[in-house]
């Protein structure tokens, strides 16, 4: 069967994973988060320009001109919610859940810098759009998986007014060469490398979203 060439339209759910310092899945309870509730996903890489190099003589007419290799450092994300998830916002930054009695997670308290000796919380990124042919979502692979398997996040810029507030975050990866095809048994299916992120077309369902964390198995 070929593959249909078509085009990256929305998105539908967001899941997130605590990793570990080293990039492991980290082993505890409600260390999986998935919403269906994403507005936006900004993906921008992060590049480091080459140095150009030139040389004239006297006349000042060229003798030599070189421009090194950019390199890629990392991607960047800003991550705007349609709704306020506070254990999906905890997982992101680090914070302290507030809890009701009843053990409802009902807000956060913002953490302060981290200490030297702190490591930084850091969660595997998921997203998922349809993938589009002709005007009508593909039958065989009706959609693309997106994975950025150690990302960091932080506050974005936020407003409140009259009207709809959308929570902001933004963040950043870094290379994590320990999530392999991930927890959940829907890698990519070539089992191929995905360290720095990467994205395919998929026929898996989306992940079942919840307003809770859930719980995933640390093995990958």
């Amino acid at each position: 069967m070929s593959v249909n060439c078509g085009v990256s339209f929305g998105i539908c759910a967001v899941r997130l994973t605590k990793v570990d310092v080293t990039g492991a899945v980290v082993d505890e309870p409600d260390n999986s988060y998935v919403t269906d509730n994403p507005i936006s996903v900004a993906l921008r890489p992060n590049i480091e320009e080459g140095q150009t190099f030139s040389l004239r003589n006297g006349c000042g007419c060229s003798i030599a001109r070189f421009k090194a290799k950019d390199t890629f450092n990392w991607w960047e994300f800003t991550f705007q919610m349609g709704s306020l998830e506070p254990e999906m916002l905890s997982m992101l930054l680090g914070d302290t859940q507030i809890v009701e009695g009843d053990g409802d997670v009902v807000g956060e308290a913002f953490a302060s810098a981290l200490a030297c000796d702190e490591d930084e919380p850091a969660v595997a990124l998921e997203y998922w759009t349809q993938h589009i042919v002709g005007s009508g979502q593909d039958a065989f692979h009706p959609y693309i998986h997106w994975v950025f398997p150690k990302t960091v996040w932080r506050l974005g810029d936020n407003t409140f007014e009259e009207g709809i507030a959308n929570p902001t975050v933004e963040g950043f990866s870094r290379t994590n060469n320990q999530w392999g095809g991930g927890p959940y048994g829907d890698g990519p299916p070539s089992g191929e490398d995905i360290s720095e992120g990467g994205w395919w077309k998929t026929a898996d369902d989306l992940p079942t979203a919840a307003c809770a964390a859930a719980t995933v198995a640390a093995s990958s």
